[in-house]
């Protein structure tokens, strides 16, 4: 292992030290324990004494989730840094995580989903007090002793970005190059790295950390590939259990239901993955290291501690009972089911040999050669062959010697439904705040909409958001999205806008599944046509590089933007299982409007003053794609320098607009006094959200779901 020369490690010394690793210590990380081990132990050991009465479970339940081995506590080698002040507080806390991550695993969606919209609600509040999820509290009331209250918004935001992380589910169409970048940017070593950092003081700001990412993501991504490799048995053992083997998000699943590898190669192919990702990663973190590039102690502190969490997690992970359990009621063979039959079709994974299982079958992987038509159900096998061998004509005359094709074969269905969808998957893998399909979730509450049927009104509606934005993209010019290439980057902007009318197609297709499909598909038709009139009058505006008025910029929003959340209220309406009268329906649809209209003006607001917006977007990159804002109208309306402020946004090469103009605007814009006009506008719909919710409540029943996501909107 190598080793990290010149940082003032205060608190800890290189696990060496202490003996020799794990013999299943499969990371080249380096790794450090603390000096204050013993004590790290006690404090688990009380912490496992008194949590289970504090949140009513079985103390078996803490004691089976393996912080403790034993050669340790977790923290003692994942947090070698740990202040000992703070130990009692963090070991608390990592009991708390791991009790978390054992309860949520196996649950269904809905359950899942259900226990994170509580906790984020208490978290959106900032209230240690009482809550539906025991788990809740004691987190928020542990990780509130960490901070002083000016610090109270910044663990806010962190935790909310966690919480929000953890609602999203591996998608079983998954790539394996796909789930890698899920596992990315789902990562809870990144949220506890950032506590940490926090902790000691060490302030990292967005565009800090991410210029370091390069590096950061692959550590993160190795430890959560060897994570899935040690807990592979674990996480099957608790999902045959609870029934539910097509929720189980791990790599070693994937590669063996999505490709067909046994467990061996699997293993392997994740240790190799590893390995490349470490010794990549290590490379670029010393040449950044012994960089001239100038670096503030908070980014320093805060990859250090990235870089030793991740080395004492896959030293923790290589002993700890959690995962090494002598207990376990199935067997390799039963994880063997999960491998895919050698016929079906499966995908090929790049830069590995094929499975061994497939012993030939090459044309069962996604990169299929043609299927003779003899492999039809029902096909007349003598009319077959002779077509097939009346059909290949050749082509020696045209110069292609030896060749032949079937010229006149009979139609056959193209198998490129992947590349079809490779886009749309590219993006929905990436972190976003699943506003759409939570808003369907709350209006479950009132509709009682059948689950099957909520289901789908929430795969529709968010098929067609997640469509609209590599729209969007291209429309703008963006080459980022949540922090990321945007789609068309990645696949090219052809393939891209085939996605988008693709997954246009299968929503509709979608509709029909649904009980009342004529009043769905209605809505449908009624909310893409508001959609694609606002995105034509912003279009329009952009091109042309007229201003519109605020009562015109207004309409837009409300057809584009709105759009989606009135067509998830009205899908769910036309599948209630309980009547609603048409003032009340009324009523909530004037609500639905008005959400999306604070939803996209806070949108605007946050892209021009949000550190977190900067560091995924870039630097109000709304200025650079010469969007027309609340903000902007009312620069332009209001500024003394409005005639500048046009002749830089729309007289050049917008695209190439540095930052110095991009700051100079958004000083003026400040100095008009349009950031504190357009917070005043967002702060007086909030209220008037909150006014018509407790309205809505008072005569349709209390919606906790609902108050929860408008409480996570708040800024």
């Amino acid at each position: 292992m190598s080793t990290y020369q010149g940082y003032p490690f205060q608190f800890s010394e290189p696990v060496e030290t202490i003996g020799p690793a794990p013999d299943r210590f499969y990371s080249t990380l380096p790794v450090r324990v603390s000096k204050f081990s013993d004590q790290i132990r006690l404090a688990g050991e009380k912490a496992k004494e008194t949590l289970p009465a504090r949140l009513g479970i079985d103390s078996k339940l803490l004691i089976r989730n393996g912080t403790l081995t034993s050669c340790g506590h977790v923290v003692s080698w994942m947090l070698p840094e740990c202040p000992p002040h703070l130990i009692p507080s963090v070991v608390e806390l990592a009991e708390l995580i791991c009790y978390l991550d054992d309860i949520t695993d196996t649950l269904d969606k809905h359950s899942h989903d259900m226990i994170l919209a509580d906790a984020l609600a208490a978290v959106s509040a900032g209230k240690f007090a009482t809550s539906e999820c025991s788990f809740v509290p004691d987190a928020l009331a542990t990780l509130s002793s960490f901070f002083d209250i000016r610090d109270l918004s910044t663990i806010q935001t962190k935790l909310k970005e966690c919480v929000s992380a953890q609602t999203a589910h591996v998608d079983k169409t998954m790539s394996f190059d796909q789930y890698k970048i899920f596992k990315i940017n789902h990562s809870g070593m990144r949220f506890m790295a950032s506590i940490i950092s926090l902790v000691k003081g060490q302030r990292a700001s967005p565009q800090e950390i991410d210029s370091v990412s390069y590096f950061v993501d692959k550590i993160l991504l190795s430890s959560s590939l060897l994570n899935d490799l040690y807990s592979f048995p674990k996480e099957f053992e608790e999902h045959s259990s609870a029934g539910n083997m097509d929720t189980i998000g791990n790599a070693m699943a994937l590669l063996m239901s999505g490709y067909g590898y046994n467990e061996d190669e699997a293993v392997n192919i994740l240790k190799r993955e590893i390995s490349e990702l470490e010794e990549r990663a290590l490379e670029e973190f010393h040449a950044w290291q012994n960089s001239n590039l100038t670096r503030s102690p908070s980014l320093v502190g805060y990859v250090f501690t990235v870089m030793t969490a991740a080395g004492g997690f896959n030293y923790w992970m290589s002993h700890s009972e959690r995962y090494f359990r002598t207990d376990f009621t199935t067997t390799a063979e039963d994880r063997a089911r999960l491998v895919r039959n050698p016929d079906s079709c499966l995908g090929c994974l790049q830069g590995y040999p094929a499975p061994l299982a497939l012993n030939g079958h090459s044309t069962s992987t996604v990169e299929l050669d043609a299927v003779s038509e003899s492999h039809v159900s029902g096909s007349d096998s003598s009319l077959t062959s002779m077509t097939t061998a009346s059909s290949h004509v050749s082509v020696d005359g045209l110069g292609f010697s030896g060749m032949e094709i079937g010229i006149t074969d009979k139609f056959q269905k193209a198998d490129a439904q992947n590349l079809c969808m490779d886009p749309y998957n590219y993006i929905s893998s990436l972190p976003g705040k699943g506003t759409v399909a939570k808003l369907a979730d709350t209006l479950q509450t009132w509709f009682k909409v059948p689950a099957g049927s909520t289901e789908i009104i929430k795969t529709c509606s968010t098929i067609l958001f997640h469509s609209s934005l590599m729209l969007d993209d291209i429309q703008d010019d963006s080459s980022k999205r949540r922090g990321m290439p945007a789609a068309h980057v990645m696949y090219g902007v052809g393939q891209t806008v085939n996605c988008v009318s693709y997954t246009g197609a299968k929503a509709f297709f979608l509709c029909e599944e649904l009980k009342n499909a004529n009043a769905c598909r209605k809505a449908l038709y009624d909310e893409l046509d508001n959609l694609f009139s606002g995105q034509a009058l912003e279009l329009h505006w952009k091109f042309h590089r007229t201003c519109p008025s605020m009562n015109d910029y207004i309409i837009m929003i409300d057809n584009k933007t709105a759009g989606f959340f009135r067509l998830v209220l009205r899908m769910m309406a036309a599948e209630a299982s309980v009547s609603m009268s048409l003032e009340k329906k009324n009523t909530l649809l004037h609500f639905i409007t008005l959400l999306g209209r604070y939803y996209q003006i806070r949108d605007d607001y946050q892209n021009l003053v949000s550190d977190e917006y900067a560091a995924k977007k870039g630097f109000c990159d709304d200025l650079s794609e010469g969007k027309f804002s609340l903000i902007l109208i009312h620069t332009l309306n209001n500024s003394p320098t409005a005639d500048r402020i046009r002749g830089l946004m729309f007289g050049g090469d917008r695209a190439g607009m540095s930052q110095e103009i991009r700051s100079y605007i958004l000083s003026e814009m400040e100095a008009a006094g349009s950031l504190e006009y357009t917070k005043r506008i967002i702060t007086e719909l909030y209220k008037t959200l909150w006014r018509m919710l407790d309205e809505l409540e008072a005569t349709l029943g209390p919606n906790t779901l609902l108050r929860a996501l408008v409480q996570f909107l708040k800024i």
